[in-house]
């Protein structure tokens, strides 16, 4: 269900903390230092989950439970948090519980987003958890959304380090499919090109390269 390109290990930033006294300065710094440490963490076990891998599901669950207890309000956190219960859903035997995890999922992205809507992680989280959701769902114009707010904002981001460049191709590369749904072919052109740029060996850019290659 959740589709995400794969092998796509993010390179975290550290942000320190803004210091309200001079004296608290190092200590708050070590605090977010150690709270990103953890989330990337989480995050690369997400994505080694979503290439199937079985140990790493447990690890994914484990740590971002635990990032959620510490910062509960955090919306990359909750977006990647929602992530994991959709894929539950998707991969429980329990039909009877499907839509109930589907529903819980779906609305603590939701809620990620709504708090942060400017957040380009979240937004490609819910995006791409929601890119292949089942047409009854009604998921697919605010995927179409979500990737098309980050796409267009991508290679600005990569270039000031506020987005990983693995991401923003991505991002890019889910952006020109859109474009190619919507028949705009030469627009969807460009966005794989511009794939390709932002980071060529990534699996965005490379599936980039791979659809301007079935188009030449």
């Amino acid at each position: 269900m959740v589709k995400l390109p794969k092998t796509i290990f993010l390179t975290f930033f550290v942000v320190a903390a803004t210091a309200f006294a001079q004296t608290r300065a190092p200590a708050q710094s070590a605090a977010s230092a150690a709270f990103q440490q953890q989330l990337a963490q989480a995050r690369a076990a997400y994505f080694l989950d979503l290439q199937g891998d079985s140990n790493a599901a447990g690890i994914a669950k484990k740590d971002f439970r635990a990032l959620k207890a510490e910062a509960p309000n955090n919306p990359v956190v909750m977006a990647y948090s929602g992530s994991l219960v959709l894929l539950e859903a998707a991969r429980t035997w329990a039909f009877w519980n499907k839509q109930s995890l589907s529903q819980k999922g779906l609305e603590e992205m939701d809620k990620a987003v709504a708090m942060a809507p400017d957040n380009l992680e979240a937004r490609f989280i819910r995006g791409a958890s929601c890119w292949h959701l089942p047409f009854f769902f009604h998921r697919k114009q605010q995927a179409e959304q979500d990737l098309t707010f980050v796409a267009v904002r991508a290679t600005p981001a990569v270039k000031n380090g506020t987005l990983p460049p693995q991401l923003g191709a991505a991002a890019l590369d889910y952006y020109g499919k859109i474009l190619e749904d919507h028949s705009q072919h030469v627009e969807a052109q460009q966005a794989f090109r511009e794939a390709m740029r932002v980071d060529p060996q990534s699996p965005g850019g490379k599936d980039a390269a791979s659809h301007l290659d079935s188009n030449s």
